[in-house]
């Protein structure tokens, strides 16, 4: 494994993985509460069955979550290496 490759692997591994363990915490959280197969009722996506309908409500969340997490990462940069040319920055 390269050092140049790195960074990038571990900005995906930083990202990814807290955003599934929060993802499948959030899942359970919500379809404790609600039932998925009335919520995806009012929507024009064909009847999935529940399972379905739970991994569905998963990837939403692992999507919105990666989204934060990225986010958060892109933002701990310091400000010289978002501005400096992308050929440079890794």
């Amino acid at each position: 494994m390269s050092r140049e490759h790195s960074p990038k692997r571990q900005r995906l591994v930083a990202v990814s993985w807290p955003s599934f363990l929060v993802s499948g915490v959030a899942t359970v959280l919500v379809f404790v509460v609600f039932d998925p197969l009335p919520l995806l009722a009012k929507t024009d996506l064909a009847k999935p069955s529940r399972i379905g309908a739970y991994s569905i409500g998963f990837f939403w969340f692992w999507l919105i979550t990666a989204a934060s997490s990225w986010l958060t990462c892109y933002f701990q940069s310091p400000p010289s290496d978002l501005n400096r040319p992308r050929a440079t920055r890794e």
